[in-house]
């Protein structure tokens, strides 16, 4: 991306993980999907989850015994609805999807005619076999009583349909996550409308991709394939980019400190050499410093996005988090499925990083941020990214600690 950047490796200002296991008071009163109100004495359904290196979620319930061992330090508990939240986070794809958090199974809901399928991502509208009658009023009442979960979201991969703050998508040209599957096209957003200040940005930054993947008697200023499908995220333009980017301009001109201590490479070259370092930095950056924060300009920004932009309303700043994650996912799928120009390869040994030091931006608009990087033994760079968003959900009061299994 060019422009949001980050901080520390762990969130720098949240308090400390609770101890306690049993998570957030039972909300006082939810409503269905159908607009049923459930009883205010049902606690809401809890999910116990993991992320791999390639920031997809694994549901505790689908893993097998061996590999509940093996992950036993990486699970967290959340409210399942929230997981929802966290888990639609960033994407303008529809879908169909009623999930039973306690199996972690999925169907199909057709709610124009309120009848339930199996979920068959090889079937037209993920439609399998219909149910009978007799299941499909159980998952009614199931979801009546908040145990059956929508995670439903309209389709809104158009370039016609204004973005969203937290947005995913290439930036100016349609690419396939999967090549060889015609439903993982994400539309591109440089030229999608929107209604609030907003800027497509990219992780890591485009300059950097540029750097990565420029042809062979290539002119500098021609943008390459890889820059215009570069994954980015919709953030408000002063107030999250230009404000708290670590490659807004010539701040990617910037020498870090290496692991060696040498400042010899500018961040865009480090960024281009790194690319999941580079995204774990801007990512994690930005996320730092806009928790607590109202991103919303009344005078640039329609007021149906002053919610979605203040950080402090929990499901905005849930979605926002969970943005950062499907950027990441969309990434290390872009690196498996298109070559290692792309996106970033998650399995890099891992590197850390932390504030040097601050100085006056000068002439500049913004302070300058230096960065130090250290090399993380033992830990793939992707787990790191994992890691770091699992701590900040569980620091930030969204999640709590999973007991050793």
């Amino acid at each position: 991306m060019g422009r949001f950047k980050g901080i520390s490796s762990k969130p720098s200002s949240f308090s400390s993980p609770s101890s306690s296991t049993q998570g957030p008071a039972p909300k006082r009163q939810r409503t269905s999907s159908d607009g049923a109100s459930v009883p205010t004495n049902t606690p809401p359904p809890r999910v116990q989850v993991r992320l791999d290196e390639r920031q997809k979620f694994h549901q505790r319930t689908h893993d097998t015994p061996n590999t509940r061992l093996q992950h036993k330090n990486d699970y967290f508990e959340m409210d399942a609805d929230k997981f929802v939240t966290l888990k639609n986070g960033g994407k303008r794809t529809g879908s169909n999807k009623a999930w039973d958090p306690a199996t972690g199974k999925n169907y199909a809901y057709d709610k124009q005619s309120g009848q339930f399928f199996e979920f068959d991502k090889t079937q037209p509208g993920n439609k399998g076999a219909p149910l009978s009658a007799q299941q499909n009023a159980a998952l009614k009442q199931s979801m009546a009583e908040g145990k059956l979960l929508d995670r439903s979201r309209e389709d809104r991969n158009s370039t016609s349909v204004p973005v969203r703050p937290g947005d995913v998508g290439p930036y100016e040209k349609n690419v396939r996550v999967n090549p060889n599957d015609p439903n993982s096209e994400l539309k591109h957003v440089s030229g999608t409308k929107a209604d609030w200040n907003t800027n497509r940005d990219h992780v890591p930054s485009g300059e950097s991709l540029n750097k990565r993947n420029r042809l062979p008697g290539q002119p500098a200023d021609t943008k390459t394939d890889a820059y215009k499908e570069g994954v980015t995220v919709a953030i408000p333009d002063d107030r999250a980019h230009k404000s708290h980017s670590l490659t807004y301009g010539s701040r990617q001109n910037y020498k870090d400190a290496d692991p060696s201590g040498n400042r010899i490479t500018s961040r865009v070259d480090h960024d281009a050499s790194h690319p999941a370092s580079a995204f774990h930095r801007d990512s994690n950056h930005l996320l730092n410093s806009t928790q607590g924060q109202n991103l919303y300009n009344p005078g640039k920004d329609a007021s149906t996005h002053q919610s979605r932009l203040d950080m402090n309303q929990a499901d905005s700043r849930l979605g926002l988090i969970g943005s950062y994650r499907y950027a990441g996912s969309v990434n290390s799928k872009l690196n498996q499925n298109l070559g290692p120009g792309r996106g970033y390869d998650p399995s890099v040994p891992a590197e850390s990083y932390t504030p040097s030091s601050t100085a006056p931006g000068s002439k500049r608009k913004y302070d300058k941020i230096d960065v130090a990087y250290q090399d993380v033994h033992g830990q793939t760079q992707g787990q790191l990214i994992s890691n770091s968003l699992r701590d900040r959900l569980i620091n930030e009061g969204f999640a709590q600690s999973v007991p050793t299994l």
